[in-house]
């Protein structure tokens, strides 16, 4: 009687650990933007709490928090100049918008739009 086969064949393999590798490998090159931008995001929302409450905020305070925040945090893929601070009644919208690009092999690149915003209320 003839016994079935089973498991995986050589070239199987290879070809799954390609496949496996390629993800693991962009993962490796996309998670830094991310992490980046999870700092960026923290550093808005810890502003967003310092001046919630203070009747006196100025744009260029809150500038200024952020440059200190993003030195802390040493933040590269923007700086506090990049960031758009608007005045819209009785509060101030702070966004955080910008694209990474994250080299992937020889001329193929990883581009990644971020987006944040908060709200400050002025009292």
């Amino acid at each position: 009687m003839r016994a079935r086969q089973r498991g995986i064949t050589f070239l199987g393999l290879l070809i799954l650990i390609l496949v496996v590798g390629t993800w693991i490998y962009a993962a490796i090159r996309v998670v830094p933007l991310y992490l980046e931008n999870m700092k960026i995001a923290s550093t808005l929302e810890k502003v967003r709490d310092e001046y919630s409450s203070n009747p006196g905020t100025t744009d260029f305070m809150i500038r200024k928090a952020i440059e200190r925040h993003f030195d802390i945090e040493m933040v590269n893929a923007i700086s506090d100049r990049d960031i758009l601070i608007q005045r819209k009644g009785d509060k101030f919208d702070v966004t955080a918008a910008y694209e990474a690009t994250a080299p992937f092999a020889y001329n193929i690149q990883f581009l990644v739009t971020f987006d944040k915003t908060v709200e400050i209320p002025v009292r």
